[in-house]
């Protein structure tokens, strides 16, 4: 008799095993899916956001008066690896989008104006992913004023500010985008870019 309930047993051991594992198998394939498609929904919108937030900055430190119907894109500036975006103005004033890396990998990201010579006229820093109180004061403003008036066409040895106390990390990911932003200015100055 103990011979007959021992198959019995172990054909209720597979199913108490095997089926367990296929249903969550197939959650985790339709929680895949759903992922895949949320994200293929969001995407586009997530981007538009983005451009957004960039036009509002690059409006930040163009000089004031400036609206987004009169900036443009400077063709190419894509595609350089020293910047991730620019803009011109109708006047000829451009604002540039860069970014490097600050405390623990993480960007920090850099909006700096010149007027059409070449000269910063304003910086902008977003250190919001950086130490709060430590590595975010490269974003105050007297961080970011001693970098105005640095002439862009004198490229990147011109950029020689002192890095914040202790906030080594971001200082250097912060003056590295701006040295990126001004070498960018020079060669499109020069027509290299």
């Amino acid at each position: 008799m103990a011979d007959k309930k021992a198959p019995e047993q172990t054909t209720n051991v597979g199913k108490e095993m095997v089926l367990p594992v296929v249903v969550l198998v197939a959650i985790c394939i339709v929680c895949s899916a759903l992922l895949a498609v949320l994200n293929n929904v969001t995407e586009p919108v997530i981007e538009a956001n983005n451009k957004k937030a960039t036009m509002v900055a690059y409006l930040d430190v163009l000089p004031e008066g400036t609206n987004a119907d009169q900036m443009e894109s400077i063709e190419g500036a894509e595609e350089n690896p020293l910047v991730e975006d620019a803009v011109r103005t109708e006047d000829g004033d451009m604002a540039v989008k860069s970014s490097a890396s600050g405390y623990s990998g993480k960007d920090v990201t850099v909006y700096i104006s010149f007027d059409a010579d070449g000269t910063v006229t304003k910086v902008q820093i977003d250190a919001s992913t950086q130490t709060t109180g430590i590595g975010s004061k490269v974003a105050e403003d007297s961080y970011e004023e001693s970098y105005v008036g640095i002439e862009g066409s004198e490229g990147s040895g011109a950029v020689d500010v002192d890095a914040i106390a202790g906030a080594t990390y971001s200082s250097n990911a912060a003056e590295t985008a701006i040295k990126n932003a001004v070498d960018y200015i020079d060669q499109l100055l020069e027509g290299v870019a």
